[in-house]
């Protein structure tokens, strides 16, 4: 009995000696046990993670309206603040650079653990869920873990479709695991894609079955349906994954899913903007198929967009935006012109009663999936790729006149008119390995892989696989 006592006493010590990492990861050992030993601690540790990638240094700024956009020259090319001049020439040795893109990296990582540790604890514990939640939380898990892995792909390897033996990424399906497996590009893509098959599966019965969240008058209790990976947030994700891939045949039938479930709509002009300008819908949210809210979004961009006026002194944007006129021909009857712009300044995000609207991010909306069939059926379906793009034009445009005849660079221009303050743009330049169009320089940037693919963070590449 003496000798345990003694035992436990140098347990103690020792305990109490450790570093204070250890002392909080055995604290978060604990908490995770009470989080996990009920169904709502599932849920939170879902919205954790949902929170986690909605922050500033991800979708709440990065990879939205700042570092992503600033790739894709959307911002003034001549006046950008001196601190991004070097993202702006892609260069990515540049240390500020650097850090900025090391830690997207790690924090996309972190955000995919915790996606992780979700699935660990539902195989562990699961049974408090009742069947339904369960589903729910499994397919939701599985789907932000391919959405994650996926944007790395984008960003951190060569589009297979120009290099089929791409180098990859680690492709982390387990929890702790210090080093994940390191896959081709070619190989996570295909992980991805089991990854949204396996989350479909699981979310074929969501609680969007049920509703139309745009017929909703209370717009912050639709949210609550596209705040988070949906059934269709999976049809449409797997809908961009095979246009990346140049799978266009199934890139067209995910998207048809999606358009064709009415689940969401195109803007509408009676209804969104034809109101009150508390009512107005400057998001165009009914097209959400998956947005992050953060209360922090307008000030974020406000502060990134527009001249900041203190003690008589005038401080220009940090991001002014690069020629809006010449993108929409100066165009007052297109909605995006018109609203998502105050004079010159880039004010998408600052607009709108927050009560309403509750201020977010789309990640994925109804109008890609409309812009995805229409590039795909260009070469063998004219028509129908006309009518997929004029119907997406008429909801922008009052009195659009339909288009007879079109081009890929007609096509493409459509996309930069849709995308800005979305992060999406650079990706569809990367995609289609074209120049980047410059809004404010001379000449075009050329297509390389120099620019299209970030370096892999030293850090990773000593402690790795590599």
């Amino acid at each position: 009995m003496k000798f345990k006592l003694v035992l436990i006493g140098v347990m103690i010590f020792v305990i109490s000696s450790c570093t204070k990492f250890l002392e909080v990861d055995l604290i978060n050992q604990v908490d995770e046990h009470k989080l996990f030993s009920k169904e709502q601690g599932y849920v939170d540790a879902l919205s954790g993670v949902y929170s986690q990638i909605s922050e500033p240094n991800l979708y709440g700024q990065k990879l939205s309206f700042e570092l992503i956009d600033v790739l894709a020259q959307y911002y003034d090319y001549n006046t950008i603040a001196e601190n991004y001049k070097e993202l702006r020439d892609y260069n990515y040795k540049n240390a500020s650079v650097k850090r900025d893109i090391d830690g997207i990296w790690s924090k996309m990582y972190a955000a995919i653990a915790a996606t992780n540790n979700i699935l660990r604890w539902e195989q562990k514990n699961g049974d408090v869920m009742r069947p339904h939640i369960r589903k729910q939380v499994v397919g939701e898990a599985l789907a932000l873990r391919a959405f994650l892995h996926f944007d790395l792909l984008r960003m951190f390897t060569e589009d297979v479709k120009f290099n089929h033996n791409a180098e990859g990424i680690p492709y982390n399906k387990e929890f702790g695991v210090a080093l994940p497996p390191v896959y081709t590009a070619a190989e996570c893509l295909k992980l991805v894609l089991l990854d949204l098959e396996l989350a479909g599966s699981h979310l074929e019965e969501d609680p969007i079955n049920e509703v139309v969240p745009f017929q909703m008058l209370d717009k912050n209790a639709a949210d609550k349906y596209v705040a988070r990976i949906n059934k269709f947030a999976v049809k449409a994700l797997m809908a961009r994954v095979y246009m990346t891939i140049g799978d266009k045949l199934n890139a067209v039938k995910f998207a048809k899913e999606v358009i064709e479930s009415q689940k969401f709509r195109l803007l509408d002009y009676e209804t969104s903007i034809d109101v009150p300008d508390a009512e107005r819908d400057f998001l165009f949210s009914d097209e959400h198929i998956f947005s992050l809210r953060n209360k922090d979004i307008p000030e974020m961009s406000k502060a990134l967009h527009f001249n900041i006026i203190g003690g008589g002194v005038v401080n220009q944007a940090k991001l002014p935006f690069g020629a809006p006129a010449v993108i929409y021909s100066a165009n007052s009857d297109d909605a995006r012109y018109q609203f998502w712009f105050d004079i010159s300044n880039f004010a998408k995000y600052t607009r709108g009663d927050a009560k309403l609207f509750y201020p977010k991010i789309p990640l994925i909306k109804l109008s890609e999936m409309y812009l995805i069939v229409s590039e795909a059926l260009y070469s063998t379906d004219l028509n129908a790729c006309l009518n997929y793009i004029n119907t997406l034009r008429r909801s922008r445009i009052r009195n659009a006149s339909d288009w007879h005849f079109i081009s890929r660079d007609v096509l493409f221009e459509e996309l930069i008119r849709e995308y800005p303050g979305e992060g999406q743009l650079f990706y569809a330049y990367k995609r289609l390995n074209k120049d980047i169009k410059n809004n404010s320089g001379i000449t075009d940037i050329p297509a390389s892989k120099q620019i299209f693919v970030f370096p892999i963070p030293e850090k990773e590449i000593e402690t790795g696989h590599r």
